[in-house]
């Protein structure tokens, strides 16, 4: 007979370990070494950690990490929930949604942060806490004699300088800074986070060569930053080597393309595999015969507003709205019911109304479509926003919507 399970509870300090331990289990992972161990300590934050606990074993955990993240018109906290997860003995007795409600009930009653973000393993699992596929991101495979360029102006003007990846972190985290503004969904890199992005442990190469870092300099000043790893092979017919950049970024199109044009021409090299990079990246643009790439698009950040009211007023919208919109939220009852949403490019309010619904939507389509990468016209048309008013999704869609495809700068 399976008994009940104790709710979730804040861990200690000595419970760490047995955290990482439980993580490692649930998602078939070799152990840590010191130095990963590490590096997670410095990044996880104990006091928003919590575990479920059969007797004396740690057998699901999960945690929040605090961050800041770009929305249209501004930047808003972000809950970014991490580590998530079950010993496989203790499948199926509901420990998951344990901790996912007691994480959401959780920020609700303390009034914390209004939107939630995860990203997933298993993308179906998520969706029936209300959490939304709002960022997408491509891997591009280019092959080096099909690397072809057109080249914005400004380019001979930068010069390229190789630094020790470990004395990288405070110039490439200023340049990093500089790009958080330009895209929904990048995230504001915490200094631990930073530190962690120029790590280079022995257990996460994986036969690959050490992190290397290559400023981009004009007229002397760092203008842009790509760290990446060689993948080597020098089998019969090579030398076939793979380069594997980790990032890449510019403060304008010239040192943007410059390091992307040093990365396609590396010697030795056969491809380049260009890892979660923005479906509308400039490499789309750049690249003379984009064919020739392998690409595949894949769900990133998954979004969960966890006030209605207060996510949908913290940010701006692309056309003046005024719209009720009917929200299913049966995870989080206290948004199920309408509201109206007042917004334009200057700011918005979204408060409880009683008026005639003009759309109806569920709380995954809503945090999918938070963001502005997804539109409300597209999901009406998969049967998944119900218009109530003629001509309401029309008007919806462009006021979400943004410019510029929103993007998860990192993971965590």
């Amino acid at each position: 007979m399976t008994t009940e399970l104790p709710a979730p509870r804040p861990l200690e300090t000595h419970e760490f370990e047995q955290f990482l331990q439980t993580d490692e289990i649930a998602f078939g992972m070799e152990p840590v070494s010191p130095e990963v161990a590490e590096l997670d300590r410095s990044v996880l934050e104990l006091d928003r950690t919590i575990g479920v606990f059969d007797g004396s074993t740690l057998v699901g955990g999960a945690s929040i990490f605090s961050f800041e993240m770009t929305v249209p018109g501004g930047r808003i906290p972000l809950a970014g929930v991490s580590y998530v997860s079950v010993l496989p003995t203790h499948r199926r007795r509901g420990i998951l949604s344990s901790m996912m409600r007691h994480q959401l009930e959780g920020l609700h009653e303390s009034g914390g942060e209004a939107v939630a973000g995860l990203t997933v393993s298993e993308p179906p699992i998520y969706g029936r806490y209300g959490y939304g596929p709002a960022t997408q991101a491509a891997t591009l495979v280019v092959p080096r004699h099909r690397n072809a360029m057109r080249l914005p102006g400004g380019v001979d003007d930068l010069k390229l300088r190789m630094i020790p990846t470990k004395e990288s972190f405070e110039v490439c985290e200023e340049i990093y800074a500089r790009q958080v503004p330009k895209r929904p969904g990048m995230l504001v890199r915490p200094p631990a986070w930073g530190r962690t992005a120029c790590a280079d442990p022995d257990q996460w190469r994986g036969g690959r060569s050490k992190q290397r870092t290559v400023l981009a300099e004009r007229d002397g000043q760092p203008v842009g930053y790509t760290r990446y790893r060689i993948k080597p092979d020098y089998s019969p017919g090579g030398p076939n080597s793979r380069v594997e950049p980790f990032e890449v970024y510019g403060d304008d199109p010239a040192s943007y393309a410059v390091l992307l044009r040093y990365l396609l021409d590396i010697d030795l090299t056969s491809t380049i595999t260009l890892q979660r990079v923005p479906v509308d990246s400039p490499i789309v643009h750049l690249l003379m015969n984009l064919r020739a790439a392998e690409m595949r698009v894949d769900d990133t950040l998954y979004i969960r507003l966890i006030d209605v009211d207060r996510a949908l007023a913290s940010r701006t919208y692309a056309t003046q709205i005024d719209l009720v919109i009917e929200v299913a939220d049966v995870f989080c009852p206290w948004n199920d019911g309408r509201w109206r949403l007042l917004g334009d490019e200057k700011g918005a309010t979204c408060e409880r109304t009683d008026a005639a619904p003009d759309l109806a939507i569920g709380a995954r389509e809503l945090g999918a479509a938070f963001l502005g990468g997804v539109k409300l016209a597209a999901l009406a048309a998969a049967g998944l926003v119900e218009e109530r008013r003629s001509g309401a999704v029309s008007e919806a869609s462009r006021a979400f919507a943004s410019d510029i495809a929103p993007w998860l700068s990192f993971g965590f």
